[in-house]
Parts: C-alpha cells; sequence; structure tokens
C-alpha cells in the first residue's frame, strides 16, 4: 500500500512538473485565429477623442502584432520581443513622405488581446502623440 502511495504521488508530482514545464516553453498564450479588434486613440491635449475603429485580422504566433496599416500609411516592424504572454515592438509608418516612430505592447490571454500603442510624430505632423488603445477577441478560424 504504502508503494503505492509513493508511486502515484511520484506520477502526479511528474504531471503536475510536465503540464507547467509545456505551459511555460510553450510561449505565448495565442490561440491563433480571426480576431476582432477595437483601437480606441486618443492625442495628449486634445479635447476630443477620435471615435474607436473596429476590424478584423488573423493572428498567429508568428504573426501576433496586429497590423495598423490605415489608407495609405505603410507601417513595419523594425523589433518584436516575445516575453510570457505579453509582446512588445518597434514600427515605423511612413505616409506621404513622412516617417512616425511606434513603440507598442499586446497581452494575450487565450482568445483575447489587450495591448497599446505609442505613435510619435515628427514636425512634419505638428510633433504629436497619439495613444491607441486596443481589445480584441478571437471569432474563428483565419479566413
Amino acid at each position: 500500500m504504502a508503494k503505492r502511495i509513493v508511486l502515484i504521488s511520484v506520477m502526479v508530482f511528474c504531471l503536475a512538473c510536465g503540464l507547467s514545464c509545456s505551459r511555460g516553453s510553450g510561449g505565448l498564450a495565442l490561440e491563433e485565429g480571426q480576431y476582432e479588434i477595437t483601437y480606441k486613440s486618443e492625442m495628449p491635449g486634445m479635447p476630443v477623442s477620435m471615435p474607436p475603429v473596429t476590424v478584423t485580422q488573423c493572428l498567429t504566433k508568428q504573426n501576433p502584432v496586429p497590423n495598423q496599416s490605415t489608407g495609405n500609411q505603410e507601417c513595419r516592424i523594425t523589433e518584436m520581443k516575445t516575453e510570457g504572454d505579453t509582446v512588445t515592438w518597434t514600427m515605423e509608418c511612413t505616409q506621404g513622405g513622412s516617417t512616425m516612430h511606434a513603440t507598442g505592447t499586446i497581452t494575450f490571454q487565450g482568445d483575447r488581446l489587450q495591448g497599446e500603442t505609442r505613435m510619435e510624430m515628427g514636425p512634419e505632423a505638428g510633433n504629436r502623440v497619439i495613444i491607441t488603445h486596443m481589445e480584441g477577441r478571437r471569432t474563428g478560424p483565419c479566413q
């Protein structure tokens, strides 16, 4: 009987260790698929905030950062780092000959995400800052 209890205890310990180790090394807690993401942007010092914008986009563990390019604006990620369930990145966007720099962070919780970007525009755009908050949820498989 004592051997059986020790054997069961060892098995439970190994199973628990295996589960926690696999979760830790499994990387990002991102359930891949199509996400509905709502962006709410604000410009510090401006009394009126911009209306929220909702888009759908496919997110994967290889491509976890939502594409924030709009209209004739082109954005590219210059640096990206994943730590636990959080991704941070640096991005450059160009539009009409001017370049804007942004930093962002996003945290995944399975089929949900929450994050923020901070875009800094140069003197040609009045040295403005735009802070964008994002929330999203998975709506199904990528299309």
